[in-house]
């Protein structure tokens, strides 16, 4: 793999070489120390990812960033910066998939850019490609979203203005009260307001429901031979939920667990993307893991070339929502493949998504070989017997009835 550093101190890029050298990383390294330059090493040769200083005079890293990203959107690519440059950083959020900060250690150094490849190579195959293609339109991101989002890097958020913003938008907001006020959330009573909800969720499991509601509306209307565009909805708020508990049975950090719940809350939305690509499609996939007793994804790649998680995550990674919730909507079915062997948000999710799957009084099915073989790599083979008495989610709601902001993940 060739990976190009560019950095316009030479003392920074000698440390970036001697570092690698020392940790014996088996990487092909280019150099660069302006923005200018890496574009012609880009033309010239094979670039896999590129790690860019942000504080660089003249085309600094945002700006190379975004013409890379619009050239070479192949390319994997990771800012370094200071973590005193918040304000900076942000401008450069949208077109980078990962953020280090200066100085990081060869082992953080290279899992991040090895796990961002690992998604990549999953995310650029020209079956996928064409699949994607016959989309009229790839759907937008929510435009409350947006403004959450924006409003939680302001250290001064408040529950009012988060309830604010999404009062403003009548449609959302009576989808929100009516998904809040229904027994996915078990709140026990009716809540009417939305900066109530903020105030019970917490802003970041909002946002969340914010998304999701968002995609779904896009797709306001899918339904037909079975398929239910709602019911799909309220199955992914359920593993949200459950990922959630289980995260927190696991002691997972605040961050851990709103990956956990972005992510579960996010992880089948490409099945509303196969399914208005080819209705037709979707349900011969359907019949076929019917009559042959396989997984649906399994029988999505025989029929599209490509499975919902993979075109749920490239929909995500265009959206440029973190590499961390790309990273577990792509691999929820196929988590061997994942770069760290250790319980994470990502396991959190995959056992949600087969719990909330199989309903109902114990013996607990058994899951199928992949998810096996995962829980026994991560150490977690007994883990789903555990679970299965949180499936319910009425053990960890843990409900506020106020919620720090921003950032918090109270539900």
């Amino acid at each position: 793999m060739t990976v190009l550093f560019v950095d316009d101190e030479p003392q920074a890029l000698q440390a970036i070489d001697n570092l690698l050298i020392e940790a014996d990383v088996d990487w092909d390294c280019a150099f660069a120390m302006t923005g200018e330059e890496a574009i012609a090493m880009l033309e010239e040769y094979p670039i896999e990812a590129i790690v860019t200083d942000l504080r660089m005079p003249g085309m600094d890293g945002a700006m190379l960033l975004n013409y890379v990203g619009e050239h070479y959107p192949k390319v994997v690519r990771i800012i370094t910066s200071q973590r005193t440059d918040k304000d900076l950083v942000l401008r450069v959020v949208d077109c980078m998939h990962q953020f280090l900060p200066k100085p990081c250690s060869a082992a953080q150094l290279k899992s991040t850019i090895d796990r961002a490849c690992c998604v990549r190579d999953l995310l650029v195959s020209d079956s996928l490609q064409r699949l994607i293609g016959g989309l009229s339109k790839l759907p937008s991101v929510p435009d409350v979203y947006r403004r959450l989002t924006h409003e939680l890097r302001d250290d001064d958020a408040s529950i009012q203005s988060i309830g604010k913003i999404v009062s403003e938008d009548a449609a959302m907001t009576a989808k929100v009260l009516q998904i809040v006020n229904s027994a996915i959330f078990c709140l026990g009573h009716q809540v009417s307001d939305p900066v109530k909800a903020v105030s019970l969720l917490g802003a970041s499991t909002l946002r969340s429901l914010v998304l999701a509601i968002g995609i779904f509306r896009e797709f306001e209307g899918l339904s037909g031979d079975g398929f239910h565009a709602d019911s799909l909805m309220h199955h992914c708020l359920r593993v949200g939920r459950m990922a959630k508990s289980i995260g927190q049975s696991e002691s997972l950090d605040d961050d851990a667990l709103e990956d956990a719940m972005t992510a579960a809350t996010l992880h089948d939305i490409g099945k509303l993307v196969l399914y208005s690509v080819d209705p037709e499609a979707y349900n011969q996939a359907e019949r076929i893991a019917v009559t042959r007793g396989v997984e649906m994804w399994r029988a999505e790649q025989q029929v599209f070339g490509a499975d919902h998680a993979v075109v749920g995550a490239y929909l995500l990674s265009i959206w440029g929502l973190p590499q961390r919730i790309v990273e577990i909507v792509a691999l929820h079915h196929r988590p061997t493949r994942a770069y760290e062997m250790a319980f994470s948000p990502l396991t959190a999710v995959a056992a949600a998504n087969f719990l909330c799957h199989h309903g109902g009084s114990p013996p607990l099915p058994k899951p199928d070989e992949e998810l096996l073989r995962y829980l026994e790599m991560v150490a977690c083979g007994g883990g789903l017997e555990s679970w299965w008495a949180l499936r319910d989610g009425s053990t960890s709601l843990g409900l506020k009835t106020a919620a720090p902001l921003p950032g918090d993940v109270s539900l």
